[in-house]
């Protein structure tokens, strides 16, 4: 498949900053492949898969969760309670029935004609058809791009159980700025300048996200002397 075909177009934005998440992205790739191949069961498999590695990536992004749960169902509702969907109870409620339809009837579908859910007879021909599907993996791509965004927006790193580099790219400028990367030689001519901020997100993980936090300190109070100061 030609690497600049793009279909998925939500979820390929909330993934811009994410080149580490190696496997979520590969499941995304599947998935545009499945479409290009123009195989529906194949589709449905994929779809759910998709969904799945992004429900586990947030529950591991903000839990560290040991035990999450094997049921598509029980993934869906262990993600809704760790981030919720709006910070308004009525809108939540609202965007929570339309996620929860999308995830039972794309698992339903997944169960009943995807290709690796289960035999069929040798002459069996699958009713779902392209067109049919074109509309599931639009339904997927949305709420996969949706719940990441707000994830990202909500995920709080001073008690997250795992941070990316790429989520805070102010912060990595910022500290660019104070301390000089490191150069790494290729060979006699050539050379990779590896960033500061990098070096110690690898490096000190901990001292990383000290720093990060006292960043975020002094952006807030930065802010507030700002709203003080226009009000008085």
């Amino acid at each position: 498949m030609p690497s600049e075909i793009t279909l998925l177009h939500s979820s390929t934005e909330a993934l811009a900053a994410s080149e580490d998440a190696v496997h979520l992205l590969e499941q995304k790739e599947r998935l545009q492949r499945a479409v290009i191949l123009k195989d529906p069961s194949l589709v449905l498999d994929t779809s759910k898969a998709f969904l799945e590695s992004v429900f586990k990536t947030i529950l591991q992004d903000r839990e560290g969760a040991n035990q999450i749960p094997a049921n598509f169902g029980q993934l869906f509702r262990a993600v809704r309670t760790s981030s919720p969907m709006s910070a308004d109870e009525g809108v939540a409620d609202y965007l929570h029935k339309m996620a929860s339809s999308i995830v039972h009837n794309v698992g339903e579908l997944r169960n009943r004609y995807g290709a690796a859910s289960h035999g069929s007879d040798g002459y069996h021909d699958c009713p779902v058809q392209m067109n049919d599907v074109h509309m599931v993996v639009q339904f997927v791509d949305g709420l996969a791009g949706f719940v990441l965004k707000k994830h990202r927006d909500s995920n709080d790193p001073e008690i997250a159980a795992r941070i990316h580099y790429f989520d805070y790219p102010e912060f990595n400028d910022y500290w660019d700025e104070q301390y000089d990367g490191y150069e790494m030689p290729f060979s006699s001519t050539d050379q990779m300048l590896v960033p500061a901020s990098e070096l110690l997100f690898k490096n000190d993980l901990r001292a990383y996200r000290e720093a990060l936090l006292q960043y975020r300190s002094s952006e807030e109070d930065d802010e507030n002397e700002s709203a003080e100061e226009g009000e008085a």
